[in-house]
Order: C-alpha cells, then structure tokens, then sequence
C-alpha cells in the first residue's frame, strides 16, 4: 500500500490474516503489515539485495539512504566548484540536478492503481 493510504488507514491495530503491506524506505528500511498478525506462527517470506559493506570501520558513513548519495557527491561537486572552478559550475549543476531528480524520483508510491467509482453516480432515483 502507498504511504498515503497507510496513513489514511483509520485502525493499524487490527488484527488479522495480513494480506497488505506499507514499506518504509528509510535508512534503516521498515516494512509494516496490515491487519496485524494475529498470532506468532504467521511469517513472511522475502528476497531481498544486500549491499557489499565498507572495508573500513565503518564511522565515516552519511545518514543518507544508498540512493542520494550520488547526488550527494555530485552536489558536493557543484558547491566546491561555486568557490575552486567558476567554469564548470554550469556543468556540474546540470549533473547535480540530474541525480537529484533520478533519486527523487525513486521515492515515488509503486502501487497498484485502484479505481472506485463516486457513490452519487451509483444510487438510483
């Protein structure tokens, strides 16, 4: 389900057999199902593509989910060229709001497109 229609869900307490779900691309990514389980043998069964980590100590990580920093970096390009490299401002402002645009867009609800028609055209005089 879309985050909108999550939000909108007037009782995410209920209890039941869950049969939709609410993903939360965050940082640390959380996936909500709904209705609730009811009990503790319900399970849910995913793939899912983990990134190879930093070889390092890992302390000098953004807290930025993986898709912006691209536009991170290349935002960082275009600030440092504003002060060290006038002549590739231009350039490098094009790129910056490329990636921002591609990881922008990556938040966007994929979901299946539901139609309900208005309940006026539905009543009969």
């Amino acid at each position: 389900m879309s985050r909108s229609e999550y939000l909108t869900t007037p009782n995410k307490t209920q209890t039941g057999r869950p049969s939709q779900y609410f993903y939360n691309r965050q940082v640390t990514p959380q996936v909500t199902l709904w209705p609730t389980p009811e009990n503790s043998t319900d399970s849910l069964v995913y793939y899912y593509v983990q990134r190879i980590q930093d070889a390092d100590a890992l302390v000098n990580t953004t807290d930025a989910p993986f898709r912006f920093l691209p536009c991170m970096v290349a935002g960082l390009a275009y600030y440092l060229a504003m002060k060290k490299a006038p002549e590739r401002v231009q350039l490098l402002k094009v790129v910056y709001e490329e990636e921002f645009q591609r990881a922008a867009d990556e938040d966007e609800d994929r979901v299946a497109l539901k139609l309900q028609p208005s309940i006026q055209y539905l009543r009969v005089n």
